[in-house]
């Protein structure tokens, strides 16, 4: 990559803090009910994205079937179901935590591939698996004063980010048909947001919505975790798979915990103990060896030649 492209790398970085911080959004927003909150954030992720999807299409072309099962499993996968048990879990666990739980994303994509579609699991690629598990284990067994504490919001949480990873293999499978990525990003959030919406409104009694907090700090958090942190950043961060590839962006996800314990420290007071910070290295370590490959050097003979 030039450096005319070095731009990517600033949207990725972008992108990963909004994530990090995402996580201590929705902590924040844990009041409401868990269905109820994703659905308003997909919804105005859903609206930020549609008008980047009219400017980016330059000619109107008919969706097959295929391609549409694709974008509703992506839209149920990575979108309704993983926003639904993040909000829900996070009610039960910390943001430290679960962040450290999200960033298992790349490693349990790893660990699938090698269980579900055959590809070779490595010596480094284990032991990166086995790293960034062992991370998770420390940092949910420091909140648990010596004794692990895998409990309810913990499984949610690890639930919500495998969601997130069926989602990952969907999209890898719409890619071979052709769709475009806006297209891919915007219409498999509407989707994801008209099942929160249809949820929402089913599960829950008109009068839940009365009596919600709609102070503007609350909308503003809301916005911000929606619009910006769901919307642009999924659009960035599949604008950079477009870009570098599926690799080199997986490794801006080391920055994810990251930001989310930085954040969850300065704005919710969680405390930022030695173990969490242990956790942490472990986590990124593992994220690092399990979803880069070592380079291989190809020696090259210089050939004399005869005069």
């Amino acid at each position: 990559m030039g450096k005319k492209d070095s731009y990517i790398y600033v949207i990725l970085t972008s992108v990963v803090c909004f994530w990090g911080l995402n996580v201590v959004m929705v902590k924040y927003l844990s009041f409401f009910p868990p269905v109820v909150i994703a659905a308003i954030r997909m919804l105005i992720a859903a609206i930020v994205l549609t008008p980047i999807l009219f400017v980016k299409k330059k000619e109107k072309c008919k969706l097959s079937v295929k391609q549409w099962l694709f974008i509703v499993a992506i839209g149920s996968t990575s979108i309704a179901l993983h926003q639904i048990l993040l909000a829900w879990g996070l009610q039960h666990s910390t943001a430290g935590s679960s962040s450290l739980i999200l960033a298992l994303n790349p490693l349990a994509t790893t660990l699938l591939a090698a269980l579900l579609l055959g590809e070779k699991l490595s010596i480094r690629k284990g032991m990166g698996i086995l790293l960034g598990f062992t991370g998770v284990i420390i940092a949910v067994t420091s909140k648990g004063n010596g004794h692990i504490s895998f409990g309810l919001g913990e499984i949610i949480i690890f639930g919500s980010m495998l969601m997130y990873v069926a989602g990952g293999l969907f999209v890898r499978g719409a890619k071979s048909t052709g769709l475009p990525v806006w297209e891919l990003t915007a219409y498999s959030q509407w989707i994801g947001a008209i099942i929160l919406a249809v949820l929402s409104i089913g599960i829950y009694p008109t009068s839940i919505f009365q009596e919600m907090n709609t102070s503007w700090f609350t909308w503003f958090v809301i916005f911000c975790s929606g619009g910006i942190s769901s919307g642009l950043g999924s659009l960035g961060w599949n604008y950079g798979i477009q870009k570098i590839g599926a690799s080199q962006t997986s490794i801006f996800l080391n920055g994810m915990p990251i930001a989310s314990l930085l954040f969850a420290a300065w704005l919710i007071n969680e405390p930022l103990t030695y173990l969490a910070i242990v956790a942490l290295l472990c986590t990124i370590a593992g994220v690092y060896l399990g979803s880069t490959s070592r380079s291989v050097k190809i020696p090259v003979c210089n050939k004399r030649r005869e005069v």
